[in-house]
């Protein structure tokens, strides 16, 4: 009797553990969700991550920012994945280990086509356009002698970013539109632009890649040890812009395709209005996020895109008339393009480059 007892619990026990495993697979297939190349379905109770730049660049504080609007305003739960920058989340992305990212317009398309160090991410889609970023091209310390580019010569500047190959292609322009090389400078390797103004704080570089005046490490640098701008044009004044040659615009967006010469306003380490640069920051998708989830992203931005204002100063410009690209240089999401026909924005030509995009992917 003993041996048939302790056989019923034995059997009883068995039956509580293979029920608890069918139970907790069940419930993690419906976190984790399915993957597909072409928006499969992914399960509104997992948490989607958005990859950005480390604590302190201003990529970040997008990120964030847009978690906590997206969070708070729908049924989505976003969580911010600090890293690299996009050589780091790009290929997490591409897998479906990341959903979500943000960076620079120009960086998203070199990721995207595996171009200036990046791994291909060809499951990246484009969302939104936010803001524009001005950028003068490079910093240095206040009291250096540096006034210029040309001043660069045989300077310590830091280079490479293999974190953000916009840094490095913007100082690239600078140096090639003001008749110098990186042969012309002292390169000291960069990981990201955190660490090149970090190195140029501690007088490891005499110049970095300037950042925004509103971005936190950048402030922090400017109050530590007191910075300055550099004019992208050396003999070009902010009221001379519309008469730069085509030849010198030309050879800058062969480098940096889709920038634009513009004007920067003092502010912080920029003392008085400067020449610079601007290109889009964006944010991407995973093909691996469903269509449904990126759908409720989009509205959920176009409904609350007042609640981003506050929280960053580049978010100020997050706003439904600056969402849609009609030119872009990464295929959008089928959740967003459901979303830009709904609000009547696609039309045949955005079609066609799309398609032509898609193909890029194949």
């Amino acid at each position: 009797m003993g041996v048939i007892k302790n056989m019923k619990k034995a059997f009883s026990l068995l039956t509580i553990i293979m029920i608890m495993i069918f139970v907790t697979a069940c419930s993690g297939a419906g976190t984790e969700g399915t993957s597909s190349a072409d928006g499969g379905d992914s399960s509104k109770e997992g948490v989607i991550s958005i990859g950005t730049t480390p604590v302190g660049v201003s990529y970040n504080a997008i990120g964030n920012g847009l978690a906590k609007v997206i969070s708070t305003n729908s049924s989505l739960k976003i969580s911010v994945k600090p890293t690299n920058g996009i050589s780091a989340w790009g290929p997490q992305l591409d897998k479906g280990e990341i959903q979500l990212g943000v960076g620079s317009g120009p960086d998203l398309a070199w990721a995207f086509n595996g171009e200036n160090g990046y791994k291909a991410v060809k499951n990246m889609r484009l969302l939104v356009r936010g803001n524009y970023l001005s950028v003068t091209g490079a910093a240095v310390p206040k009291d250096s002698d540096i006034n210029s580019i040309a001043d660069l010569k045989g300077k310590r500047v830091s280079a490479d970013y293999p974190g953000s190959a916009i840094a490095k292609m913007i100082l690239t322009a600078a140096l090639n539109a003001n008749d110098l090389t990186w042969d012309d400078v002292k390169k000291v390797p960069i990981p990201n632009t955190a660490a090149g103004i970090e190195a140029l704080q501690d007088n490891r570089v005499d110049a970095a890649f300037a950042l925004t005046p509103t971005t936190p490490i950048m402030q922090e640098a400017h109050n530590s040890v007191g910075l300055k701008s550099l004019n992208f044009l050396d003999d070009v004044s902010p009221d001379e812009i519309d008469e730069v040659p085509q030849d010198v615009i030309d050879e800058i967006t062969s480098i940096v395709p889709g920038v634009q010469l513009t004007k920067i306003p003092a502010n912080g380490y920029i003392a008085e209005e400067a020449v610079g640069v601007k290109y889009p920051a964006q944010m991407v998708a995973s093909t691996h996020l469903s269509e449904d989830a990126v759908y409720e992203i989009m509205e959920t931005l176009w409904e609350n895109y007042e609640d981003l204002a506050p929280i960053h100063a580049w978010l100020k410009t997050w706003t439904p008339e600056s969402f849609f690209d009609p030119d872009p240089t990464l295929p959008y999401h089928p959740g967003a393009v459901k979303f830009y026909r709904d609000k009547g924005l696609w039309n045949d030509e955005v079609e066609k480059v799309h398609q032509d995009l898609l193909k890029q992917a194949e």
